[in-house]
């Protein structure tokens, strides 16, 4: 149950919580317009290519994961936090896209709570995949990014030093 309580401090954090927000709600945003432009030539334009939704959770998991890294705390590690916040975003955003399909299926023809709970689980599937890979994928990119940062600050830190004897 630790482990557990260790997420949960996770997500807590201001700047995570700001990339699982961005996340689910870019994600969700977009999952909405593309189906009120569907409504409205009466024809499904985009049902997702690989899972449900796809394009739309790689949206949302993208910007919301490059919110988190432009402000990542120097303690915060790339992976885990990437995936936490990736996995998280898309959970949340899951929700939501439920949330309205439901109450798009509710208005319509009717129905019963349980077309919420469906929804979910098929929604599931695709903002946790994708979560979780943009957020290792991002993750790793940083990463490098950072490690190739700092041997090229190690590497022209005596030139530096070096220039300014030269100079004077």
């Amino acid at each position: 149950m630790r482990k557990m309580s260790d997420v949960i401090n996770i997500i807590k954090e201001k700047n995570v919580k700001w990339g699982i927000w961005i996340s689910a709600l870019i994600t969700t945003i977009c999952y909405v317009i593309i189906s009120i432009i569907s409504m409205i030539v009466g024809e499904i334009l985009f049902f997702g290519v690989v899972l449900f939704a796809d394009l739309e959770f790689l949206l949302g998991s993208i910007f919301g994961l490059l919110n988190f890294f432009r402000n990542r705390k120097p303690h915060q590690e790339f992976l885990k936090y990437g995936i936490i916040v990736g996995i998280s975003g898309g959970i949340l955003a899951c929700v939501f896209i439920s949330l309205y399909q439901t109450i798009l299926v509710m208005i319509t023809i009717g129905g019963h709570i349980i077309v919420f709970f469906l929804y979910v689980g098929y929604t599931f599937l695709s903002g946790a995949v994708i979560g979780l890979l943009t957020g290792t994928f991002l993750a790793l990119y940083y990463s490098y990014k950072d490690e190739k940062g700092d041997t090229e600050e190690k590497d022209h830190f005596d030139d530096k030093f070096f220039n300014d004897l030269i100079d004077k």
